[in-house]
């Protein structure tokens, strides 16, 4: 008996906390997942280290009382969150900030958050001089020859500058991987569209970073052309090969037992 074929198309799967995507019934990389394939520097760490650091030294008698009360476990467990913790309570959602901006520009009476405030006002300032024509909005699209997906912030028409790619940025600063990002997203092979069918994926003139801080943008040109889509693809392949469930480190066995006896 033949064994069923897979389903034949692109899928988001989504979970409570992150999604990924198949491919004709394969599990495709994700894009900003295949950037853990490039090398990182330093300054991840740095700030991680801070973070800890600060909080410790700050901290230190409430730390005392955790460690007298529970032991060195939690403790430990705690700090080495913190990170994680500052990274995700600092996290703003470009796609978010952007619903809300609109609205505000055609004078719709909205409830912003108020950690959003400064953010929609700073892209509701991109949009009174630049005057975006949205045509996608978080746009899923994959490449069947890659086998990558991912989903892309917006395609806009802006004048004088043509139908763009625009990927919204709210962290603290514009790193060179985005450009890698943006040019998986430039290259894919296909779209999905309102009712999820697939469709070639939509040409455009050029692809910008935009970068929304409080009160404030920066609508920042990004090279995604040939060249930037080989590094993602040299990046995607790093990720796969090295990175992805740990293989490095399965390459590693149990340390040996001791000789004992005779074999000593």
């Amino acid at each position: 008996m033949s064994k069923p074929s897979p389903r034949k198309g692109i899928v988001r799967v989504d979970y409570p906390n992150y999604h990924r995507y198949r491919i004709d019934g394969r599990w495709a990389v994700g894009v900003t997942t295949a950037l853990k394939g490039i090398p990182k520097d330093d300054a991840l760490k740095r700030w991680s280290a801070r973070v800890v650091a600060e909080h410790a030294v700050a901290n230190i008698y409430d730390l005392k009382r955790m460690i007298d009360r529970d032991g060195n476990g939690p403790a430990i467990s705690y700090l080495k969150e913190l990170p994680n913790q500052r990274r995700d309570e600092a996290k703003v959602r470009g796609t978010e900030v952007h619903a809300l901006a609109e609205r505000y520009i055609k004078g719709d009476e909205i409830q912003v958050p108020e950690h959003l405030e400064p953010y929609v006002r700073g892209y509701a300032a991109y949009i009174e001089d630049w005057n975006p024509t949205t045509v996608h909005e978080e746009l899923t699209v994959a490449s069947r020859t890659h086998l990558y997906a991912g989903t892309l912030d917006s395609i806009q028409d802006i004048p004088g500058l043509g139908r763009v790619l625009v990927d919204y940025k709210t962290s603290g600063g514009v790193y060179g991987e985005y450009a890698l990002q943006c040019a998986a997203y430039r290259h894919a092979e296909v779209y999905l569209d309102a009712d999820g069918d697939e469709q070639p994926m939509i040409p455009v003139d050029a692809v910008f970073i935009l970068h929304i801080q409080p009160d404030d943008y920066a609508l920042i040109p990004v090279q995604a052309d040939d060249a930037a889509f080989a590094a993602y693809l040299t990046a995607q392949a790093n990720y796969v090969t090295n990175v992805q469930s740990r293989k490095l480190e399965k390459l590693l066995g149990a340390p040996l037992a001791r000789p004992v006896g005779d074999a000593a």
